[in-house]
């Protein structure tokens, strides 16, 4: 998703409890695996970069895109009104007038830019290259905030990938802007922590789909939770320690779908759905 095809190291190592990335992803991950990743230094900024070495939009597939697939195919729904569409739930009592939901309709039908696809050579100047990149950026938070374990990451870590993705400056505002698909919390640090959720990932503060990985992690909290409990101070630390091993088995196969869908071929809906460049 990024303008270069590549990424500050620093960036990603801050981020990686929250993409689910062992603490020594450089070795294991990106220079393990050199068909699909290399690390890069840049003399200019003396940064060291993580760059992908096959920058090819069909080879990847959107998030949003498996979502619009169950809508399409089990749900009956008009290819239309599905083809560029994102789940929008909006908040408990939140009204929505008549002109906002017409407003909102209309938005569900703008095409974009996948972001995945390269935007050199449009006319930022014209108004529906700005409708299309607007809609873009909300495509590119939805798709990083899916890449977590948890379907959601703090606004400080987003930030960072600001100038990579092309994100608007004024972050929170843009993302209060489309509050029926990403949640902001406001949580720690004297309310200046902001935690951005993808809406339709989460039910009921659980995960309507939760990975092996959230699931182990989950286990072994609890389990730290009944530890605090103990009195005796000479506990079984074997079942802990099975738990270390289901986190390590969930980061591999986490790791191993990232790199199945970077490998494998885009699935498409059929002609009705086909691609935004037949515009």
């Amino acid at each position: 998703m990024s303008n270069s095809g590549r990424l500050r190291l620093e960036h990603v190592r801050i981020a990686r409890y929250e993409f689910g990335l062992p603490d020594d992803f450089e070795h294991s991950v990106v220079l393990k695996y050199p068909q699909f990743f290399r690390l890069v230094d840049a003399l200019e900024t003396r940064n060291k970069y993580i760059e992908v070495v096959d920058r090819d939009p069909r080879l990847v597939a959107c998030a949003i895109e498996k979502v619009r697939e169950l809508e399409y195919r089990e749900k009956g729904m008009d290819a239309e009104d599905v083809r560029f569409k994102f789940m929008v739930n909006f908040p408990p009592g939140f009204k929505i007038g008549k002109y906002y939901r017409i407003a909102v309709w209309k938005w569900q039908r703008v095409p974009y830019w996948s972001p995945y696809e390269g935007i050199s050579g449009y006319d930022s100047r014209s108004i529906e290259t700005q409708k299309r990149m607007e809609k873009r950026v909300v495509a590119s938070i939805h798709e990083l905030l899916s890449l977590t374990v948890e379907k959601k990451t703090t606004m400080e870590r987003i930030v960072r990938f600001r100038m990579a993705m092309n994100l608007p400056k004024k972050l929170k505002d843009f993302l209060l802007q489309h509050q029926g698909i990403f949640y902001v919390s406001t949580r720690g640090n004297h309310g200046k922590l902001h935690t951005v959720f993808l809406r339709e990932a989460s039910r009921k503060g659980e995960l309507v789909e939760p990975n092996d990985l959230y699931l182990a992690r989950r286990k072994l909290g609890e389990n730290g939770k009944d530890g605090e409990r103990e009195d005796d101070l000479n506990l079984d630390l074997s079942y802990e320690e099975d738990n270390f091993d289901d986190i390590e088995k969930a980061e591999e196969a986490q790791l191993t779908g990232w790199l199945h869908n970077i490998g494998g071929i885009r699935n498409h809906f059929g002609s009705q759905l086909g691609s935004i460049n037949n515009y």
